[in-house]
């Protein structure tokens, strides 16, 4: 019966997504690849894909912020194996489902970590997509349901006005904030087209020109705060992980962006994600030991599975909670 059991529960997978972190980290049980085709390579063919996109990311970024989805797909390609990516049909009433870009498991260390990858403390949430349109500003879960609205004073979230903003955010329920991991578009200028280290530069500019986003207030009736972004050098991962006092603790885990990856949607090889227990055996960084308690029983590192290779092994599939 057991056996069986855990037949049942490899056999399911409740993503289309190979590598998305809703499935369980390839080395959580069987230490195989998910794909013939390694992160690496695909990391590459991403890179050169999103070379060749010639889609309208103005058009598309308009779209949303003003709930105009009479566009069709929107994909300009001459050819659909031009791009990896092409944008979902945005159709209502769930128009905003499939637009969150989603990391994958962190299986193997790119060749380039740390030279051209970035590391961002990702805390406890519920990620959503928060559009500052028309003098509102309105959450969405990542299936596309509006959870809430209200105003704010990002650009557009303010009685009416002309401007508009989306930021792709975590919600953090018991410090009634948002934490803010990315940026699709600022003021109507769109940066779904640019590379992640300039987002992150732009997005992190705009707020210390407005440290009133990051504070409660009539006009502002959440705080919106930016996580940092620093070089995947293993003392700024250690760093991170060792600082208890900041304010996006506690530590849901940590996400790797690669420099020169575009924003798009669904799940991307160029954006990584660990839980803080596996940072010591992926990345050989240390790690608190508060950390280490909270791995799973069924947890085993790559020794021992090694050694082991075992049918018992690989029955004890375990689904990891993660903030994608």
């Amino acid at each position: 019966m057991d056996n069986l059991i855990g037949s049942l529960e490899l056999s399911l997978n409740v993503s289309n997504e190979l590598h998305s972190t809703i499935s369980p980290h390839p080395r959580f049980s069987q230490f195989k690849k998910t794909s013939k085709t390694s992160q690496e390579v695909r990391r590459r063919r991403t890179l050169e894909n999103q070379k060749q996109s010639r889609y309208d990311y103005y058009n598309h970024c308009r779209c949303l912020a003003e709930s105009d989805f009479s566009v069709g797909d929107g994909n300009l390609s001459d050819s659909p194996d031009e791009m990896e990516w092409s944008p979902p049909k945005i159709k209502t009433p769930r128009a905003y489902q499939d637009q969150i870009m989603l990391s994958e498991w962190l299986d193997e260390v790119p060749v380039d970590f740390e030279t051209n990858w970035l590391i961002m403390p990702c805390p406890v949430g519920k990620r959503c997509l928060v559009v500052a349109s028309r003098g509102w500003t309105k959450v969405y879960s990542k299936s596309g349901f509006l959870i809430t609205e209200f105003q704010s004073q990002l650009p557009g979230g303010f009685r009416q006005s002309s401007d508009s903003t989306i930021l792709d955010c975590l919600w953090n329920e018991h410090k009634q904030c948002y934490f803010v991991l990315d940026v699709l578009s600022w003021s109507r200028v769109p940066l779904l087209g640019c590379e992640a280290e300039f987002r992150f530069y732009w997005v992190n500019g705009k707020f210390n020109e407005h440290p009133e986003l990051g504070m409660k207030s009539k006009k502002n009736r959440y705080p919106f705060i930016p996580l940092p972004i620093l070089p995947c050098i293993k003392e700024n991962i250690e760093t991170l992980l060792e600082d208890e006092k900041q304010s996006w603790q506690p530590l849901d885990g940590l996400l790797f962006y690669h420099k020169l990856g575009f924003y798009t949607p669904g799940v991307s090889p160029l954006v990584g994600w660990l839980k803080p227990f596996m940072i010591a055996e992926i990345l050989k960084a240390k790690v608190p030991e508060f950390y280490m308690q909270k791995k799973p029983v069924s947890y085993v590192n790559i020794q021992q599975h090694l050694k082991k290779k075992s049918p018992k092994c690989e029955e004890n599939s375990v689904e990891m909670s993660t903030t994608d």
